[in-house]
């Protein structure tokens, strides 16, 4: 076992465990991708035994929904302060960026997280909702006195599925690696804002 890994076990701690299985889950998922992700891997990099992670999680589909859980937070975070740092940007394009880099930036949680959104996971639906809460205030301040209130929501609420359509797209075409992916949605982006402007 590295030092690394010892210093880990010597500071392990019942109350922070689950924190260090979605550390060990992150790390993992961002350096050796989804292939990489067993229960014994993730185990040995948190430094505990790997009994211990059935303790907190009962299988690993259950850990898996723990890390979209927690990526659904990034995102919901990364948006909110890219709009609070520049909210006369606008809600559209600040939220917007911070969605399309945490895309670019993290393209294996991402796909994990809405994998394990659509697998029908409650808690994975209510923290998507936290993202979603998100980026519709800060959208709705946009339209703020152009549309009542009710048409601003459901604006904000298309844009979010517009926006999950237009990674979808970026994801499938940039699946071998190259720069098509970035093209389309780029693209996408483009149709997406000259649509909103002519509204």
């Amino acid at each position: 076992m590295t030092p690394a890994r010892l210093a880990r076990r010597r500071n392990y701690h019942v109350g922070n465990v689950r924190g260090q299985l979605l550390a060990a889950a992150r790390d993992i998922l961002a350096e050796s991708g989804r292939a990489a992700l067993s229960l014994r891997a993730i185990a040995e990099r948190a430094g505990v035994a790997p009994g211990t992670v059935y303790y907190h999680y009962v299988d690993k589909a259950a850990l898996l929904a723990g890390l979209a859980v927690d990526g659904f937070r990034q995102l919901a975070l990364a948006m909110h302060e890219a709009y609070a740092a520049d909210p006369a940007g606008g809600g559209l394009r600040t939220t917007g960026g911070a969605y399309l880099a945490f895309l670019r930036e993290k393209r294996e949680l991402y796909e994990l997280m809405y994998e394990a959104r659509d697998s029908g996971r409650t808690d994975v639906a209510e923290a998507e909702a936290e993202a979603i809460a998100v980026s519709r205030s800060a959208i709705m301040a946009d339209f703020q006195g152009l549309y009542p209130e009710a048409i601003a929501h459901d604006m904000a609420e298309a844009i979010w599925a517009w926006g999950r359509g237009i990674a979808a797209v970026g994801l499938a075409r940039g699946a071998d690696g190259g720069e098509q992916g970035d093209e389309a949605v780029q693209s996408a982006v483009r149709g997406l804002t000259a649509l909103i402007a002519r509204a």
